[in-house]
């Protein structure tokens, strides 16, 4: 399982970017159906990025995630079963799409903004029971047609496809191999049991991003707007980043051991630091001898 590493440590850190994108560096307080809304985070607050690098950002960091889910499964399928076949050849141009598509989707849009005057004169008829307390912030409206919807129902399309590809080659080839008796029963269990991790931080993604998006997506196409709901659908994305975390120490045990080992040793640390700090008050005893 030594040639998956890079690939987990690829999707822990684009799980970490995408939460810190959430939760600290962006913050967005989004105002769905209308695609728009403005960010509270430290990007805004304390460097000034602009509200349209914000958005570019937090819309390619989604799909990093799902792109680095799908090359775990594509890294598997390579490694135990394509090494002899003709995939060899087109897994490197499968990996580049993929991340340049992650990219370059939502340039589009980027390079499209509406004239905001205008766009926000919609959105106030298209939201009338906006509060006027988010009215009265530096709302950014992306776009007012729908047809951004188009490359951002693609790229999920071409993720989620490319999973469920992988997901389908490995389980056939996984069943085949069994038939065969081709692989140890050593060699199936750890198999089995890295994909069952894998599938587990799948899992983890769909409940608190996906679901979310799918939200997002029925509030766009019904035109429901619902402040509470926008809210709780970047709260529940937010989570992502523990969750996601907290299976990666209970699913793969190389990684729990390691942050055992990083604890214990911190522990043992923090003793002996405290252990000279106790020293270095203890009084000292007067052996001076009265006559």
């Amino acid at each position: 399982m030594g040639t998956a590493k890079w690939y987990m440590f690829n999707l822990h850190a684009s799980c970490i970017l995408l939460d810190w994108g959430f939760t600290v560096l962006s913050v967005p307080l989004l105002i769905f159906p209308a695609m728009g809304g403005y960010p509270l985070g430290i990007l805004t607050n304390w460097f000034g990025v602009s509200t349209l690098f914000q958005v570019y950002l937090i819309m390619a960091l989604v799909f990093v995630v799902c792109t680095s889910i799908a090359l775990i499964f594509e890294n598997r399928y390579y490694q135990l079963y394509a090494k002899g076949t003709r995939w060899k050849h087109f897994r490197i141009v499968f990996i580049f799409l993929n991340y340049f598509f992650t990219f370059a989707y939502n340039i589009p849009a980027v390079l499209n903004v509406p004239d905001q005057k205008m766009a926000l004169e919609f959105t106030y008829k298209q939201i009338p029971n906006l509060p006027e307390d988010i009215k009265s912030g530096p709302i950014f409206i992306l776009a007012i047609d729908y047809w951004l919807q188009i490359p951002f129902n693609f790229m999920a399309a071409l993720t989620a496809g490319g999973s469920f590809t992988f997901i389908t080659l490995l389980s056939i080839n996984m069943n085949s191999a069994t038939r065969r008796n081709n692989l140890s029963e050593n060699t199936k269990r750890l198999q089995r049991k890295f994909l069952k991790a894998i599938y587990s931080q799948v899992t983890v993604f769909a409940i608190n991003v996906l679901c979310p998006m799918s939200y997002v997506v029925i509030s766009i196409l019904t035109n429901y707007y619902n402040q509470m709901g926008n809210n709780l659908v970047f709260i529940i994305g937010a989570f992502h980043g523990i969750n996601s975390t907290l299976i990666m120490l209970w699913a793969h045990k190389p990684y729990r051991e390691v942050c055992y080992n990083l604890a214990k040793r911190a522990r043992e640390k923090l003793k002996m630091a405290n252990a000279v700090v106790r020293n270095n008050h203890q009084p000292t005893v007067s052996t001076t001898v009265l006559v």
